[in-house]
C-alpha cells in the first residue's frame, strides 16, 4: 500500500477516522493525503467561499495534528458534491486505498440515495475502509465475506495485498431462498426431511469453500454458516476477536449503484466494526 486518501468531514468521528488512517500510513509506509469536501451549489459570493474554505481548514490542520501522523500528511480542502470529489481525488492520487467514516443518513435524499460513504463505496475504482470504532490497536484479524463470485476473489486478494499482516477467516453464508423453505413447508415435506436437506446444503457448500481455498492458494482458516449473509456478517462483525469484516460489493455498473438492499451496503450500515469494501469488477 504506496498511497492513502482520508476524506474527513470534520465531525467528532473524523477523529477515529484520521487516526485510523495515522496507523496505517505508519505501518505500511504509506503517503497519506487528507481531504475535506465542502458542499455547495457555488451561489456563495468568492469571499464567503473563501472564508469557509479557511474555517475548514484550520480545524482539518487542527484534527490531524492529533491524529498522530508519522509524516505530515498533505491536505485538501474542496468544494463540490462530496462523494464526486473523493472518488476523482482517489485517482488523481492513485489512492491504494480511501478512508472514511460511515456517516449518517440526516436528510431525505440522503436516506433514499446514502450518506457520502455509501457513495464512495458504490463508484470508488478503489478499496473503501469504513471506520466506525476507535482505533485502540492495529487489525489484527479479518473475516472476509466468501460467495464465490468475482466480487469476493477481489475482496480477498485485497485483504491480502492491503493489510498482509492481518489475520484473516474466510466465511460463507449458506442461505436457503426464501421461497424454497416456504415451498418445503407447502409441500408434504417432513420436518426431518427438511433438516437433511438444510444440512446437505450445509456439507456441499463447506466442501466447495475447501476446494475454493486450494484454488486460490489460501492459508486462511474457512467455516461456513447457514443462514441470512447479513445477518451472519453483522453477528460476526459483533465479535470481539473481529476488526474488521472485508467483502466485495457487485461493481460500479448502474444496478449495482441502485441496489438499495444489496449486502455489502446493509453491512457497512448494520456492521459494528470497521469494514472494507472493494469493487468485483
Amino acid at each position: 500500500m504506496d498511497a492513502i486518501l482520508v476524506a474527513a468531514d470534520l465531525s467528532e468521528h473524523s477523529a477515529w477516522v484520521l487516526e485510523r488512517a495515522a496507523k496505517l500510513a505508519s505501518h505500511y509506509d504509506a503517503t497519506p493525503t487528507v481531504i475535506h469536501v465542502i458542499e455547495g451549489g457555488g451561489d456563495e459570493t468568492i469571499a464567503l467561499r473563501d472564508t469557509v474554505e479557511q474555517q475548514a481548514l484550520a480545524t482539518l490542520r487542527e484534527q490531524v495534528s492529533r491524529a498522530g501522523f508519522k509524516t505530515p500528511p498533505e491536505i485538501l480542502v474542496k468544494s463540490g458534491i462530496p462523494h464526486q470529489i473523493i472518488t476523482r481525488t482517489s485517482t488523481e492520487l492513485a489512492a491504494d486505498l480511501i478512508v472514511i467514516g460511515p456517516g449518517s443518513s440526516s436528510t431525505i435524499l440522503e436516506r433514499i440515495f446514502g450518506s457520502t460513504a455509501d457513495r464512495v463505496v458504490r463508484t470508488a475504482t478503489v478499496p473503501v475502509l469504513i471506520v466506525r470504532n476507535e482505533p485502540r490497536k492495529p487489525y489484527r484479524t479479518a473475516v472476509v465475506a466468501i460467495d464465490f463470485s468475482t466480487a469476493s476473489e477481489v475482496a480477498l486478494q485485497a485483504a491480502r495485498t492491503l493489510m498482509p499482516d492481518v489475520q484473516r477467516r474466510l466465511l460463507h453464508a449458506c442461505e436457503i431462498p426464501l421461497q424454497f423453505e416456504q415451498a418445503m413447508m407447502r409441500a408434504p415435506v417432513s420436518s426431518v426431511e427438511a433438516q437433511q436437506y438444510r444440512q446437505s446444503r450445509l456439507k456441499q457448500s463447506r466442501r466447495q469453500l475447501r476446494d475454493y481455498a486450494r484454488q486460490h492458494g489460501s492459508l486462511e482458516t474457512a467455516s461456513v454458516q447457514l443462514g441470512s449473509p447479513v445477518q451472519i456478517l453483522v453477528n460476526h462483525s459483533r465479535k470481539a476477536n473481529i476488526d474488521l469484516m472485508v467483502l466485495g460489493s457487485q461493481g460500479r455498473n448502474a444496478l449495482a449503484q441502485s441496489l438499495l438492499g444489496s449486502v455489502a451496503r446493509r453491512v457497512v450500515a448494520e456492521a459494528e466494526c470497521d469494514v472494507l469494501i472493494t469493487n468485483g469488477f
